[in-house]
């Protein structure tokens, strides 16, 4: 059951991510002229879920992206 939740919440938050990323790029490009009250509370969270996005899911946040050093015994023989 916990699984399922997981891949809820995790399909939950791909799709508000996307979606506001799309209203993010029309308002950039002046596609909308006054955002409506949904398109305001998706602009007004795109900055959290880009931060969820960068700090949790990207391959690219916090730690990630470095090369892994070998181990100190390296090149002796195992005991």
């Amino acid at each position: 059951m916990k699984r399922a939740g997981m891949l809820l919440f995790g399909f939950g938050y791909i799709v508000l991510f996307v979606e506001a990323v799309r209203v993010g790029v029309a308002w950039w490009r002046g596609e909308i002229g006054q955002p409506s009250w949904d398109e305001g509370l998706l602009l007004a969270s795109l900055p959290v879920l880009a931060w969820i996005w960068w700090q949790h899911l990207s391959p690219f946040g916090r730690g990630r992206g470095q090369c892994l050093l070998p181990p100190d015994d390296a090149g002796k023989p195992p005991r």
